[in-house]
């Protein structure tokens, strides 16, 4: 068995993640017109920001454990991430007046695609 290859994996979640956004905006937008677009593509967008940042943080740590500097920049986003992110899915309901459903499906594409990469590695393990 070999290992994981970790920057295959995060590539094909970007990936996962972009065909994902792509999908439920043409779904939202045929259900729900534009504001169905605007939150799924709000909660698209806040849920791939997240991710990057999760990125960040793991790389900052192994960085850290590693006796490299870290940024002072990296650890206030990491501190305030969740309140960054909050605020921002706010401002996009209540700016533009968007479909909250959408925008919390949106809010999953992260999640969506990170379980199809385990779905993917298990199937091809197994083969």
């Amino acid at each position: 068995m070999t290992g994981l290859d970790y920057h295959r994996i995060v590539r094909r979640i970007a990936l996962l993640m972009l065909g994902l956004s792509i999908l439920g905006t043409a779904a939202w937008w045929a259900a729900k017109g534009i504001p169905g677009l605007a939150g799924f593509l709000g909660g698209a967008a806040i849920s791939s920001f997240s991710f990057w940042l999760l990125h960040r943080l793991v790389r900052d740590i192994q960085a850290a454990t590693e006796g490299q500097p870290v940024r002072g920049t990296s650890a206030f986003l990491h501190a305030f991430r969740t309140l960054l992110l909050g605020g921002a899915a706010y401002a996009i309901v209540s700016t533009y007046g968007s479909c909250r459903p959408a925008l919390v499906t949106g809010l999953l594409v992260a999640v969506t695609a990170a379980t199809l990469e385990v779905l993917i590695e298990l199937f091809y393990a197994r083969a």
